[in-house]
């Protein structure tokens, strides 16, 4: 079984007005990488295979750990329980079906029920989309290929802050870790009856 897995679609992260933005570190193209998203989502659907909307927040200060020492402005907001920016962006497509992960870090496996949920629906491959490239979804990536699931990366469906790290975040997982494959051919492959073929 084949799932999609979209990482990090939220306000903090993607919005013009999030704390991310705030901080210099902006989405570009957002309307664009919403646009990819919905349509892995819908071409999941239509076969029948999971969608995953994971999602980064914390319910105090304290649970911010070491990443407020390298990202101080998230020390006292960002990413918290319950407000706007922990929500996901505006526009995405999802589905009463859909499942849910809330994670405290960037890899989405990390003290998550992923490893369970995935167990469950039987789930070997994973399609990955959503932000940021180089740092949530390379580290869920990483921990999926640990797992030895097979990992998908839809390029045009990912994406980052700052161009070179994005770009060289793709070819690393593209040598060992993913297929990094354009985001028309991960939709095709989901919508497909033999699901995603690796090479």
């Amino acid at each position: 079984m084949t799932a999609l897995l979209v990482i990090d679609m939220q306000n903090d992260y993607c919005h013009p007005d999030g704390v991310f933005a705030g901080a210099g570190l902006r989405v570009t193209g957002l309307d664009g990488l919403v646009r990819n998203v919905n349509t892995l989502a819908e071409a999941a659907r239509s076969a029948g295979r999971p969608v995953i909307w994971v999602r980064m927040e914390w319910a105090e200060d304290a649970e911010v750990g070491l990443l407020a020492e390298r990202s101080p402005f998230l020390r006292e907001r960002g990413l918290r329980r319950g407000t706007w920016g922990a929500e996901l962006v505006a526009g995405l497509d999802r589905a009463p079906g859909d499942h849910e992960i809330v994670k405290p870090r960037f890899d989405a496996f990390h003290r998550t029920g992923l490893d369970e949920l995935l167990r469950d629906l039987g789930v070997r491959t994973l399609v990955f989309a959503g932000v940021r490239t180089d740092f949530c979804v390379e580290s869920t990536v990483r921990a999926a290929f640990f797992r030895d699931l097979r990992a998908v990366v839809a390029r045009e469906a990912v994406a980052g802050y700052v161009e070179d790290l994005h770009l060289n975040s793709l070819r690393l997982m593209g040598t060992v870790f993913a297929d990094v494959v354009s985001a028309d051919d991960a939709a095709a492959a989901l919508a497909a009856p033999g699901g995603v073929r690796c090479r």
